[in-house]
C-alpha cells in the first residue's frame, strides 16, 4: 500500500479560518506495513517535502482498528470502507500523523449510516468521531428519549471513557443554556463544549466538543488540544468590575443598515452594532478592538457622486468604455463577449451587463493569462475585474516589490473613482496599515489588498463594499469586486435610540469572562470572515501559522444567545431575527398567568417559540385562540420550530382578502394553503376570529396526512353522543383515537371554541404522535 503525506500551509490556514482542519492526502507516497489500507489518490495538495523516514506511525492500521472498536463499538452490519494515514505539519510546524477509519452500513447498495474515527497515529488516542444514521426505518420519538440534562450526563461519561487523561482538565461551558429551548422535533442533537481549564481559567481554544442525539447516542466527538502552549501566570489580574467598567468605556454602538434575507418585503433596517472588544486582564486596556469606522472619522472618496458615462448601446461602445477604464495589452485576444439583462424583482429595475474575457498570449501564441470583467451597461461602471499573467506568477519575494504601499493605496483610490464614479460619495477606505514583510521569507503575497465600505449619512451598509488588489511588482490593478446594493436607502438616517440606551441593550446579550487566549484564537466577534482574511492579507494581523503560542489573560464578551442570528433595531430597540426581520425575544418569554395552570408546560413550550400572543405580560390561556394564531402554531410545530418563510413569499400575492402581505399571519396562512391544510373556498380567512374544535381537528388530521382516510366514514365508530353535529366523523375519530384531542362525557363538542391552553396541549400531543 501507499500512504500519502502533507497539507500545505495555505490549506491549513484556510481550514483554521473556517474552524476545522481536514488532513489532505499529498503527492509523495509513503510505504506502509499495512497492505490492506485504502489510499485516496485523488486529493493532492501541498508542495513542501517531508523527511519520509520520520513518517512511519507507531500505531499500525490493525492496532488503530482495534483501538477504535474499543473506544466506540460499531453496531452490527458496519464494515470498514477505508483506512487512511494522513500526515501534515500543524501551525506549530510539528508533524502530525492521523489514522482515519471509515465504516458504513449498507443494504442493497443503499447507505444507511456511517461512522468515522480519527486517531493519533503515534499515541492511539481518539481525536475525533462522527456518526450518522440514515436508516429510513428508524423513527424518532417525541419528546426525545434523552433530554438536555441526561445528554449532558452521557457526554461526561464519554469523556471519562475516551479521554481519561483530559477529564480533570476540562469544564463544561453552560453559558448558552440561557437560550436553550425544548426542541419541537425528535431529530435533535445536543452540542456540548467542554473547555480546557488552566489554573482555574478557561482556555476555550482547547477542549472537547461532543454531540449527543435524542436517543442518547454519541454522534460527534472532537478533541482540540495543544501541549506546547505557554500560559501567562494567573496573577496581577484586575477585578472583573474594573474590566467591565473599562469595557463599557471602550464600547461604542455604531449604526449599520442590515437587510434580512427572508423579509416579506426586503428593505434596509437600521441597526446598532458594536465592535468586538476584549480587555487585557492585567493592564485593563482594550485589545482586539475592531469594527466600523466612527462617523466622525468618515472620509468618503468624494463629497458628491461623480457623473457616469451613461448607457452603453452596443458592443463597440462597451469595448471603448473598457479601454478608457483599463489598459488592454497588445497581446490580449478577445475570447468572449456577451450581453445579459435581468429584471430586479426587488427594485423593479432592469439591470444589464456586458461581460468580456481576453486571453493573454506569449510570443509562441500560447495562453499565458487572462483578463475578465463585467461592465454595467446602464451607466458604464465596472462591476468586476480579474487579470493575471502566468509569466509573473513565480514565487514573489520582498526584493520583487517595486510599488510602495502608499503608491498602491493611491492607485486603488483613483481606480475606484474612475470605475465607480456614481458611488464614490458613499465609499470609505477601511483603515489598514502597511503590511510587515519578513525579508527572509521565500515567498510573500503578491498583492496589496484594499477594501472600501459604503456609508450613507454616516451609517454603514452591512454587505456593500468594493475590494481592490494592486500588484506589488507592477502596480497593475489585478482584481476588483463591487457589491453595491440597488435597494432604495433613505438619504438621511432616521431618529434612533440614544447611544447610552443602545450600549446597555447590546452589552446585555453578553457575559464577561476571564479566559486564556492566544493570537491563534477564533475570529473576533463582529469581524466578518472576509474582512478577517483581508486583515491577514494586508498584514494587519499575522498569518495563523506564524502567530504566537503564548496564551495571555483577557476579559472577553461571550454571547449568551448564539443559537439564532439576530440584531438590535436602532429605532425601536427590539431584537429582530436576522433571517426574516421578525421581532424576537432573546430570553425565554415569561408570563404571569400560567403558573399552576393544568397546561403550564405546554403553554410555556409554545411561548418559547413565540407561537402565542402575549399582551401586558399575560397569555390568557383560557381565552379563545384566533384562527391565525392557531395556524402559526401548527406551522411552527410541524416545522420543528425552525420555520422561516421562503424568499418567494415576499413576492407572493395574498390568497385571502383579509390576510395581505403586511399581516403578521400572512406567511403562515399561505404556507398552510400550500401544504393543503386549509382550502381557499372563501375570499376571506378571518384570522382574528375564534376557531372551533372541529376546525382544529381538521387541521391536525391534514397535517398528519390522514385527510383521505376520513372520506371512508364507514370504518369509524359513531359513538359520539353529539355525532349529528360533527361534519366529518372520521376527523373527530382520528384525533380522539390518537389521544390528540379528547371527548368529554362522550361529546366531541365540535362547535366549541378552542382556548389557547387546549390548542397548546393538542399540538404538543400532535408532536408526540406525528412520528
Amino acid at each position: 500500500m501507499k500512504i500519502i503525506r502533507k497539507a500545505g500551509t495555505a490549506v491549513m490556514t484556510t481550514a483554521l479560518l473556517l474552524g476545522s482542519v481536514t488532513p489532505v492526502m499529498a503527492d509523495k507516497a509513503v510505504p506502509s506495513t499495512s497492505p490492506a489500507s485504502t489510499v485516496n489518490s485523488n486529493s493532492v495538495q501541498g508542495k513542501e517535502q517531508l523527511d519520509l523516514t520520520q513518517v512511519e506511525p507507531k500505531i499500525t492500521k490493525d492496532k488503530a482498528i482495534q483501538l477504535a472498536k474499543g473506544y466506540i463499538p460499531q453496531p452490527e452490519g458496519y464494515t470498514l470502507q477505508s483506512a487512511n494515514l494522513y500526515v501534515n505539519n500543524g501551525p506549530d510546524g510539528k508533524q502530525r500523523k492521523t489514522w482515519n477509519l471509515e465504516y458504513s452500513l449498507k443494504k442493497n447498495k443503499e447507505s444507511l449510516g456511517y461512522m468515522n474515527y480519527s486517531l493519533d497515529a503515534d499515541s492511539g488516542s481518539l481525536l475525533g468521531y462522527n456518526f450518522y444514521d440514515n436508516n429510513p426505518d428508524r423513527k424518532p420519538s417525541y419528546p426525545p428519549k434523552t433530554d438536555l440534562n441526561l445528554a449532558k450526563s452521557i457526554a461526561v461519561d464519554y469523556i471519562t471513557k475516551l479521554s481519561p487523561d483530559l477529564q480533570k482538565q476540562v469544564k463544561y461551558n453552560d453559558l448558552r443554556e440561557a437560550s436553550y429551548k425544548v426542541p419541537l422535533n425528535g431529530l435533535i442533537s445536543y452540542p456540548f463544549g467542554f473547555e480546557r481549564v488552566v489554573d482555574g481559567v478557561p482556555f476555550p481554544q482547547n477542549g472537547i466538543q461532543i454531540q449527543i442525539d435524542g436517543e442518547g447516542r454519541l454522534t460527534e466527538y472532537r478533541v482540540n488540544w495543544k501541549e506546547d502552549i505557554k500560559f501567562d501566570k494567573n496573577e496581577g489580574v484586575i477585578a472583573q468590575e474594573k474590566a467591565a467598567k473599562a469595557l463599557n468605556e471602550a464600547s461604542e454602538p455604531l449604526l449599520q443598515y442590515v437587510i434580512p434575507y427572508q423579509m416579506k418585503e426586503r428593505k434596509p433596517v437600521i441597526a446598532y452594532t458594536m465592535a468586538a472588544i476584549q480587555i487585557d486582564a492585567k493592564t485593563g486596556k482594550p485589545v482586539l478592538q475592531s469594527g466600523t469606522v466612527k462617523p466622525a472619522d468618515l472620509q468618503t472618496l468624494t463629497e458628491k457622486p461623480q457623473p457616469s458615462s451613461g448607457p452603453i448601446a452596443n458592443k463597440e461602445a462597451a469595448l471603448k468604455r473598457v479601454q478608457a477604464l483599463i489598459q488592454i495589452p497588445a497581446n490580449a485576444k478577445l475570447e468572449e463577449a456577451s450581453y445579459g439583462e435581468n429584471n430586479n424583482e426587488e427594485t423593479k429595475q432592469s439591470e444589464s451587463t456586458w461581460n468580456f474575457r481576453w486571453s493573454l498570449q506569449d510570443e509562441e501564441g500560447d495562453n499565458n493569462g487572462a483578463i475578465s470583467l463585467a461592465l454595467n451597461a446602464n451607466n458604464g461602471e465596472l462591476n468586476y475585474l480579474s487579470q493575471y499573467n502566468n509569466s509573473v506568477r513565480n514565487p514573489f519575494k520582498a526584493s520583487d516589490v517595486k510599488v510602495s504601499y502608499a503608491e498602491a493605496k493611491a492607485k486603488a483610490i483613483e481606480f475606484v473613482k474612475k470605475t465607480i464614479p456614481g458611488s464614490t460619495h458613499q465609499l470609505v477606505l477601511d483603515e489598514s496599515s502597511e503590511p510587515e514583510v519578513d525579508p527572509k521569507a521565500t515567498e510573500i503575497p503578491r498583492e496589496y489588498s484594499f477594501n472600501f465600505s459604503r456609508y450613507i449619512d454616516g451609517v454603514r451598509v452591512e454587505t456593500d463594499q468594493v475590494a481592490v488588489s494592486v500588484d506589488k511588482g507592477t502596480g497593475v490593478i489585478s482584481n476588483m469586486y463591487k457589491n453595491i446594493n440597488t435597494l432604495p436607502f433613505p438619504d438621511k438616517k432616521p431618529e434612533v435610540l440614544g447611544t447610552d440606551k443602545a450600549k446597555e441593550k447590546l452589552l446585555s446579550q453578553y457575559q464577561l469572562r476571564l479566559i486564556y487566549q492566544t493570537s491563534m484564537g477564533e475570529i473576533p466577534q463582529g469581524i466578518p470572515i472576509e474582512k478577517y482574511k483581508l486583515m491577514i492579507a494586508a498584514g494587519d494581523i499575522g498569518a495563523i501559522d506564524e502567530m504566537s503560542k503564548n496564551a495571555s489573560l483577557v476579559y472577553t464578551l461571550e454571547n449568551k444567545y448564539s443559537r439564532q442570528q439576530y440584531f438590535l433595531d436602532a429605532v425601536t430597540g427590539q431584537w429582530r431575527n436576522r433571517e426574516n426581520g421578525e421581532v424576537i425575544s432573546l430570553e425565554p418569554i415569561k408570563v404571569s398567568d400560567i403558573a399552576g395552570h393544568w397546561a403550564q408546560n405546554e403553554l410555556q413550550l409554545m411561548l418559547d417559540y413565540q407561537a402565542l400572543e402575549v399582551k401586558d405580560g399575560k397569555v390568557n390561556p383560557d381565552q379563545s385562540i384566533k384562527r391565525g394564531e392557531l395556524i402559526k402554531m401548527l406551522v411552527l410545530a410541524d416545522s420543528g420550530g425552525g420555520y422561516y418563510p421562503t424568499a418567494a413569499m415576499k413576492d407572493r400575492a395574498n390568497s385571502f382578502a383579509d390576510v395581505t402581505s403586511s399581516n403578521e399571519y400572512f406567511s403562515y396562512v399561505e404556507t398552510a394553503l400550500d401544504r393543503k391544510w386549509i382550502d381557499r373556498n372563501s375570499e376571506e380567512f378571518n384570522p382574528d376570529q375564534p376557531i372551533t374544535r372541529e376546525e382544529m381537528a381538521s387541521l391536525i388530521v391534514r397535517a398528519l396526512n390522514y385527510k383521505k382516510l376520513t372520506e371512508y366514514e364507514a370504518i369509524f365508530s359513531r359513538n359520539f353522543t353529539d355525532a349529528a353535529d360533527i361534519k366529518n366523523i372520521g376527523t373527530a375519530a382520528i384525533v380522539t383515537g390518537m389521544g390528540i384531542m379528547s371527548a368529554e362525557n362522550g361529546k366531541f363538542n365540535s362547535k366549541a371554541e378552542v382556548t389557547r391552553a387546549q390548542a397548546a396541549t393538542a399540538f404538543y400531543r400532535f408532536l408526540q404522535k406525528r412520528y
